[in-house]
């Protein structure tokens, strides 16, 4: 039965539904995947290759199985990252480039010192902008 039939049923809203579901535990929680992906990705960039593998390293860190394949692609992926000495980075307006090609939004930007061993970058100048940054998530370098 869907949300909307409950709904129907019930004379409420599909929201309604939700809620209560939710309340009582009986709706699976989503990821949080804002460790890897602390920006507001449009929906046009959430598929592109850094986007989903960074999904599977956060859900990977999490605990949560993924298929051998896709964890042996965030290795090779990071071993990428880590040759090329650089960090994931993402700006909404970024035009298609190697690390996004075909939507862009995802880029990669050589490592500075600040950036440690992480895998994003998320700049201090997006703190100011929150069009770019979930409001849930603490603006830092990571």
């Amino acid at each position: 039965m869907t949300y909307a039939d409950i709904a129907s049923q019930y004379g409420t809203t599909e929201g309604a539904v939700y809620w209560q579901l939710r309340d009582a535990g009986g709706v699976k929680t989503r990821p949080d995947h804002s460790k890897y992906l602390p920006w507001k990705v449009k929906r046009d960039h959430s598929h592109a290759r850094p986007a989903v593998l960074l999904r599977y390293l956060s859900r990977r860190e999490q605990g949560d199985s993924i298929p051998e394949a896709k964890n042996r692609q965030v290795d090779r992926w990071l071993e990428e990252l880590k040759g090329a000495d650089v960090v994931v980075c993402y700006d909404r307006e970024m035009p298609p480039n190697p690390a996004s090609p075909v939507t862009g939004g995802f880029y990669y930007s050589k490592r500075r010192p600040e950036d440690g061993d992480a895998v994003i970058r998320c700049s201090p100048e997006d703190a100011d902008d929150t069009s770019k940054v979930k409001k849930s998530q603490v603006p830092r370098v990571v």
